[in-house]
């Protein structure tokens, strides 16, 4: 009997435990010798030669405005186009390597992530305030998107044959061409490392353009890559200004793929963009764009647990993550007991500095972000049920704000409809199960959901119903694992294959059958 189970599922990397007082103490001693380190110099990366350039940026630690953690050195487009033509000339070398070889790199690159954690774990805390545990859970996911698509380039390299007498069938795969990799800074080091790896394994080249807020991170990975064999004008490195080199990178002719993760603004406007180029191939555009996500608790719920999973969704990384929990529906019959609960539960969080493991909330990523969540909570206002109030010192010394819970009736609004990327969540009150499913289904997004229930039919309803990608049900709708849980969304949150996914790699190469007659009359000599 066919158990369902893979047998040679991914065996995922696992969570540090830092409830030890040896992990803590580890954790504590790398943080300070990072600080001493700072600030870090970043440079573009070009066939492996470290560049200067005219233009410099200053990152600061999120959580102490006072700390300089980095200073990066931006890319131009000249460089971008010196970066194109590097890839472009070393571009049939790569797509001729040996699979095993460019799998082996994406092994060794797993295994230096492994030897590394405390140190990416202190790097990551002070360049974007990640969490100590969300920190430790990205590693982890870095480590298992390098393994899992060296195993999946692996079966992509073997060729399907399908001979038949006096006729040979072959199917294979040929990568599609120079990727250009623009990532976010909310998942500094899984989602590039991902983003990265997959079209490097399947023979592309590769430009590298990380966020502006987290290029120190994207260095490490860019450093692990080389020193497992990454050829240097296989991979290049181009921190700079998605408006000017992104922007350019997308538009170039010689540029195959790009691989996007960020905001449906930006991910639609290169959609529009590339549609438009005149080119002798397709452009391919994968794009991650957001989500609204809901969740959905219903009379039969155990609401403990569904309090519990809806909190860390909403405001776990203070809700910037793609797939955080941004609406809450509840059904009438437990809406005013689920509403106490939760809003007990998120007076329960810790304000804190994100290298302290107990702290709960920690700060956003920059000033910028942090006005524009000021400025939410003070339009909501009206709809305030519950506030988390940040200590004044917090919010003197770094980017924090205030964790909300708002009351609306208006799935139309913006409360039901946009996407904040903030520590923001919002209650709506529905009559039955059916309504339920259909506001959660009315926005443009389908990344995220969830549901808790203990009622079969429910369960199985939401299951064939619910718009989105990835649906939890009877647990939190954030924190997908490689290959256990691929994610992605459709509608308005993206195009393209699932991250962690047995298709992903599939979006960069293209598929080529070749069928040879057999079936010779005669044989010209070798000359």
């Amino acid at each position: 009997m066919n158990s369902g189970i893979d047998s040679i599922a991914l065996k995922n990397e696992a969570i540090r435990d830092f409830t030890l007082p040896e992990e803590r103490e580890r954790l504590k001693n790398a943080i300070q010798a990072l600080r001493k380190k700072l600030p870090i110099q970043i440079n573009p990366i070009l066939s492996g030669k470290t560049l200067p350039s005219s233009e410099s940026h200053s990152v600061f630690n999120p959580a102490n405005l006072s700390e300089t953690v980095a200073k990066i050195s931006y890319a131009d487009v000249r460089l971008a186009e010196q970066a194109v033509a590097v890839c472009s000339d070393f571009a049939e070398t790569w797509q001729n390597e040996t699979q095993s070889k460019r799998s082996d790199i994406l092994r060794k690159t797993a295994q230096l992530l492994r030897t590394n954690k405390d140190e990416l774990t202190a790097l990551m805390i002070l360049e974007v305030g990640k969490g100590v545990k969300d920190a430790d859970a990205e590693i982890a996911e870095a480590i298992d998107f390098c393994e899992f698509y060296a195993q999946e380039a692996d079966k992509l390299s073997s060729p399907r044959i399908r001979n038949l007498e006096g006729e040979d069938n072959s199917f294979f795969y040929r990568p599609k061409g120079l990727t250009v990799v623009i990532a976010p800074w909310n998942f500094p080091l899984a989602i590039l490392c991902g983003m990265t790896v997959a079209p490097l394994v399947t023979g592309n080249t590769v430009i590298m353009k990380p966020a502006e807020q987290s290029s120190a991170i994207a260095s490490v990975l860019y450093g692990f890559l080389k020193e497992a064999g990454a050829p240097d004008r296989a991979l290049q490195f181009l921190p700079g200004r998605g408006e000017e080199i992104g922007s350019y990178l997308v538009k170039h002719p010689k540029v195959h793929t790009i691989n996007f993760t960020g905001s449906r603004a930006v991910g639609l406007q290169m959609i529009r963009e590339t549609a438009a180029l005149e080119l002798k191939f397709i452009k391919r555009v994968v794009a991650e764009m957001g989500g609204k996500n809901a969740i959905i608790v219903d009379e039969d719920a155990d609401l403990d647990e569904a309090v519990a999973g809806s909190i860390q969704s909403a405001f776990g990384f203070q809700g910037q993550k793609c797939s955080a929990l941004s609406r809450l529906i509840v059904l009438e019959s437990c809406y005013e007991l689920f509403k106490k609960r939760f809003s007990e539960a998120l007076l329960s969080l810790k304000p804190g500095p994100p290298e302290d493991p107990s702290s709960k909330i920690g700060p956003v990523i920059d000033s910028e972000s942090k006005t524009r969540i000021e400025n939410l909570s003070e339009k909501f206002a009206p709809n305030l049920l519950q506030k988390l109030e940040v200590p004044t010192d917090l919010k003197g010394k770094g980017n924090y704000v205030d964790a909300i819970l708002l009351e609306s009736k208006d799935f139309d609004s913006d409360l039901g409809q946009a996407e904040f990327f903030a520590p923001i969540v919002t209650l709506f009150k529905v009559r039955n199960f059916e309504e339920a499913i259909r506001k959660a289904n009315e926005v443009d997004y389908a990344l995220t959901g969830g549901l808790y229930s203990r009622n079969p039919k429910n369960i199985s309803l939401a299951k064939r119903l619910l718009e989105v990608g990835n649906l939890y049900i009877n647990r939190g709708i954030t924190g997908a694992i490689v290959d256990r849980q691929p994610f992605g969304g459709f509608k308005l949150s993206g195009v393209g294959a699932k991250a962690g996914g047995p298709d992903y790699l599939k979006q960069f190469v293209e598929p080529v059958t070749v069928t040879e007659n057999t079936m010779r009359r005669g044989f010209i000599p070798e000359l």
